[in-house]
Order: structure tokens, then sequence, then C-alpha cells
């Protein structure tokens, strides 16, 4: 019976929680978009990753031509502990999020954060700003509706 009514009330939480989300808008694929600078040069970061990885968005430098605006920021912790690596619980050195907006920046369309961590390969994998810029670029691309 416990058992019974503590999944009515996770299911109830569940179906509350979606009253309060706030319906996001898809983002669609051949749009352009401007991409402002960001700290630590994530945002020239961003751009390699959107051409490498083919994402459907037309990057325009003129902030009037675009269709969407992606703002966002990082942060990175540059001294690393000498105990952590392979074996250790290692953190994130670089952490983005980056928003898309609208161009008047009145409404948020889209947002996404990321971390360097790589749990298997460590210090193998490439890290900092370009890995966080992937996996951010990876989130976006999933967004767009084609």
């Amino acid at each position: 019976m416990k058992r019974v009514l503590g999944v009515l009330v996770v299911i109830l939480l569940t179906a509350a929680g979606w009253g309060f989300a706030q319906d996001l808008k898809p983002l669609m694929a051949g749009k352009k978009i401007y991409i402002e600078p960001m700290e630590g040069g994530l945002d020239g970061f961003i751009k390699a990753e959107m051409i490498k990885k083919k994402v459907p968005l037309e990057i325009v430098l003129d902030k009037s031509q675009a269709d969407y605006v992606m703002t966002g920021s990082m942060t990175e912790q540059q001294k690393r502990s000498w105990h952590e690596g392979w074996l250790t619980a290692e953190k994130d050195h670089a952490i983005g999020n980056i928003a898309v907006v609208d161009p008047g920046g009145t409404k948020l369309l889209w947002a996404s954060e990321a971390g360097d961590r790589s749990l298997w390969w460590g210090a193998l994998k490439r890290q900092g700003p370009r890995k966080t810029a992937e996996r951010l670029v990876n989130n976006l691309k999933k967004a767009i509706i084609r």
C-alpha cells in the first residue's frame, strides 16, 4: 500500500512540474544565428564546432540579420590538484552555458550548459573550452527541428 501511495505521489508531482515548465519554442533549421562574444573565446570554439558538426543554422556576423541570438559565458578553473586524474573523481575544469534568444532579447528560445570532464578517457581526450563547446553544440544540434 505504501509503495502504491509513493508511486502516486511521484506521478502527481511530475505532472504538477510540467504545468510550471516554461514553454520553450523549437529552433528551426535554415534560420540565421548571431553569436555574441563570450568569455574565454567560447564563441569562436562554438562557431568552429557548428561548422564541423554541420549544424543546420547559418552563422551571420551582423546581429540585425539574425533570426536567433546566442549568448553565453564560460568559467575555467586553472588550478588542478596533483591527485586528480584517472582513478579519482575529477571535476569539470571548464563549464559553459549558452542561451538562444529572439533578436530583441525578450524571449528565451533554448538554453544548455556543459562541462569538459571525461570520466572514461581523462587526459587522453581534449578538454577545456573546446570540449565544452563540442558538448554545447551537440545539445544545440539535437534541439533543431529540420
